[in-house]
């Protein structure tokens, strides 16, 4: 167990617990740092670097450390007497689950909590609740999964890990030989997750559009953040790049089927309290779920969503723990619109050094241009996108004229082909 930082002297304000606070889990940080004591719970010794490095220390009264550590950990957060324990990552969402359970605090129930992570039991989850699912095999040879296939009558199928993020070695597959390289592809590797890909899941091919559905949760109600329409490019004639994804106006016919689905799927899922993140695909007989986060959005953006419909979910994350649920419980289940919004997955051609500045001050010339986030550090070299994590960042554009958006996002990949 590991302490970063100097006790404090006097009263102390309130406690909140963050189980890996990385990427997005960092803005909860500092939100939660303006109005309580944030004591950091790390549910890994090891994360990947770039992760890592998003990690906000300076903002921890306490930083422990759970693998090795857990009855000691325990026993300090009990004395801490915390408020509330938040998963602030995809990383923490099994030990945060533990956690709270443990010290008798709000959460979702922690027996439940590996089919919030395992995407082959998230399904069955989904199927034993009567929620429409995928058809899905999994497993660690790969005969089987070619006599599934066959038996299922599929032609086209996912292949993917069971337990991943971020379009993580996802590959969509038409022939046997297809699916037999994605199998080699998967099997054995360490995921971004940081661990072994024991199973390969594959699983039916869904057409149609793809949603992301952001929510918050309270005793079992669920607020919808916002919405996207997603919009994906094909890289290598199988590997889907996500290109763009556009805010959903609140009074889009999509919403109406959308929303019910998601509740169904958070509510079979066990999810009762906190963020959520989902993507799902809306196919010709309805939505059928892709995968749900017990998170945040990877891609939250708090001063864009405040601009666009007058809240944001890191802060409302916060308001599903603490005495501030009565701002949450004011809000529509359904969010409004202010102003439209898009969010553009930056795509890398060649190997170059990211020049962040000229990226930036390129951007800050078009009327809808509000941000963006580089995922590679300035003078990093890039890499070919092939998936969301290869993507050296995301522009968000924010405008209350569409067309102005539409312009910002044509030049932006305009600049693409001579930066990138």
């Amino acid at each position: 167990m590991t302490n970063l930082s100097v006790q404090p002297q006097g009263p102390q304000p309130t406690v909140v617990v963050l189980v890996d606070a990385f990427s997005t889990g960092a803005m909860l940080a500092r939100e939660a740092a303006g109005h309580y004591r944030v004591v950091h719970v790390r549910s890994r010794d090891l994360v990947p670097a770039t992760f890592a490095a998003s990690l906000p220390t300076e903002v921890f009264a306490e930083d422990l450390t759970y693998p090795g550590h857990t009855e000691e950990v325990l026993r300090r957060l009990a004395a801490l007497e915390p408020m509330a324990v938040i998963p602030a990552s995809e990383f923490g969402v099994e030990a945060a689950d533990e956690i709270a359970a443990r010290l008798g605090l709000r959460g979702n129930d922690a027996s439940r909590s590996a089919a919030r992570r395992d995407k082959y039991l998230m399904m069955e989850a989904l199927a034993a609740a009567g929620v429409r699912s995928s058809r899905q095999c999994h497993g660690a040879e790969l005969g089987p999964l070619l006599a599934w296939r066959r038996a299922a009558g599929l032609e086209r199928v996912v292949v993917k890990p069971l337990d991943s993020a971020g379009s993580d070695d996802v590959y969509t597959c038409d022939t046997e030989q297809e699916v037999a390289a994605a199998f080699e592809a998967v099997i054995g590797k360490t995921n971004l997750m940081l661990r072994t890909n024991e199973t390969v899941l594959v699983q039916e091919y869904l057409d149609g559009d793809e949603y992301i559905v952001n929510t918050v949760s309270r005793d079992g109600t669920h607020w919808f953040t916002d919405a996207w329409i997603s919009r994906k490019t094909v890289q290598d004639g199988k590997r889907k790049v996500y290109d763009s994804e556009d805010l959903l106006a609140p009074d889009d016919p999509a919403i109406d089927v959308i929303f019910p689905y998601v509740s169904d799927c958070l509510d079979a899922l066990g999810i009762t309290d906190g963020p959520a993140h989902s993507e799902l695909i809306l196919t010709a007989s309805g939505p059928v779920l892709l995968e749900t986060g017990a998170r945040l959005s990877g891609l939250a953006n708090p001063e864009a969503l405040d601009r666009c419909t007058g809240a944001n979910q890191v802060g409302l994350t916060l308001d599903c723990y603490t005495p501030r649920a009565e701002r949450l419980t004011r809000r529509p289940v359904r969010y409004p619109q202010l102003e439209q919004a898009r969010c553009v997955n930056l795509v890398a051609r060649r190997e170059v050094p990211l020049d962040t500045g000229r990226i930036q001050a390129e951007l800050g010339r078009l009327a809808a241009f509000e941000s963006v986030r580089f995922r590679v550090a300035d003078g990093a070299p890039t890499v070919r996108t092939v998936d969301l994590n290869s993507s050296p960042g995301a522009v968000f554009l924010v405008h209350g004229n569409q067309a102005e958006i539409d312009r910002a996002h044509k030049e932006l990949r305009e600049l693409e082909h001579e930066l990138l």
